[in-house]
């Protein structure tokens, strides 16, 4: 479920315009599995893979244990469309369909969902994109989700600008309640100093935040510093 601005180091911070915009009940980071992809002609492909929902990334090898012997696990599909196979981040269309089973070991229920993604480089400049998803249950962060907005930049590998705005019903299969339905806006502009040096500004406003019911709406500031060596 990628996208041309979904990497939290260099792009959005908020995970809600991440992979699945929060309505997949993704697995850590780091567990066992296999996967498998390819094209189907020069302009679709496809993906699919599973792998151990149980996996803890600081025991790498006990993975095979709960791998084997739990036998719960993280099943995804994805179709997607291209213009071209250079442009594979950047003019995607794609959906993704996912499968988790439940789990005594991680605390959650079985569930499924389904997410689409749409975006699409303009002129070597505009990058708008259009994103949703739905979620049945399975222990996600959120239940519905759709997002929208653009990034735009002068150049190649240069100041990048991008805004978008977000919609997200909570899972409350997850948090036991029903809570009000969230929003989000996020604004950064990363400055390009040097090819490696970058510097980050960016802004969030949510209303109705799902992690923070005491209050109706609040901001969040940050500055990132990147250096690639």
């Amino acid at each position: 479920d990628i996208y041309a601005l979904i990497i939290p180091w260099t792009q959005f911070f908020n995970l809600n315009f991440s992979t699945g915009g929060a309505a997949i009940s993704l697995p850590n980071d780091g567990y066992l599995g296999i996967a498998a992809g390819g094209w189907v002609s020069k302009r679709v492909y496809a993906i699919a893979g599973f792998g151990d929902i149980n996996s803890d990334p600081t025991k790498v090898f006990e993975g095979f244990n709960t791998f084997f012997n739990e036998q719960n696990y993280f099943k995804h599909v994805e179709v997607g469309f291209v213009s071209s196979k250079d442009k594979f981040m950047s003019d995607n269309i794609h959906v993704t369909a996912w499968h988790r089973d439940a789990s005594q070991l991680q605390g959650t229920n079985e569930g499924w969902g389904l997410n689409f993604s749409a975006s699409r480089l303009l002129g070597e400049r505009w990058l708008p994109f259009l994103r949703g998803g739905y979620t049945k249950d399975g222990g996600s962060l959120l239940e519905i989700t759709a997002s929208a907005g653009f990034g735009y930049r002068r150049k190649v590998n240069s100041h990048l600008f991008a805004i978008g705005a977000h919609y997200g019903r909570p899972n409350q299969n997850t948090y036991g309640t029903k809570l009000k339905d969230q929003y989000t806006i996020e604004m950064f502009y990363r400055l390009q100093l040097s090819q490696k040096i970058a510097i980050t500004p960016d802004v969030q406003f949510i209303v109705n935040p799902a992690l923070n019911p005491v209050d109706n709406f609040i901001f969040v500031y940050a500055l990132r510093g990147r250096i690639a060596i």
